[in-house]
């Protein structure tokens, strides 16, 4: 029950942030990924080949959570190993530890063309809340 109640709140917050972040709150980076910082981290960036731990939470375009580990096991990847989408690793790169983003990945870094049939339509645009929250 709790579980979906701070899931419900997640969700809110992001819609509220889409929707009242100004253009100087938002940043965008040269490949097209949009973003706003929601919480600072310690500086540190991950660099190739690092593991990460991150909490995230994926929705949909009207701000619905449709994947989540938020309450969960922290999810771990090596930077730059292929084993995310190339907005992931892009993102990632540029926040540091303790770090916590809401961000726009265009579809061209994400699953493009393909999707990921019955979960992620082609052609769309992902939208992730990211939090770094340990980087090896």
């Amino acid at each position: 029950m709790i579980k979906k109640i701070l899931t419900g709140m997640l969700c809110a917050l992001c819609c509220i942030i889409s929707l009242c972040a100004s253009a100087a709150d938002t940043l965008t980076t040269n490949s097209g990924i949009k973003y706003v910082r929601i919480k600072e981290g310690d500086g540190i960036h991950p660099k190739a080949g690092q593991t990460v731990k991150v909490i995230y939470s994926r929705k949909s375009s009207t701000g619905r959570v449709v994947e989540t580990n938020e309450g969960g096991k922290p999810f771990k990847f090596q930077v730059d190993n292929h084993e995310v989408i190339p907005g992931w690793d892009e993102a990632v790169k540029l926040m540091s530890k303790g770090e916590k983003w809401y961000c726009i990945i265009p579809s061209e870094l994400g699953y493009g063309k393909k999707g990921i049939e019955g979960v992620v339509a082609p052609n769309s645009t992902l939208y992730f809340l990211i939090e770094i929250v340990d980087i090896k």
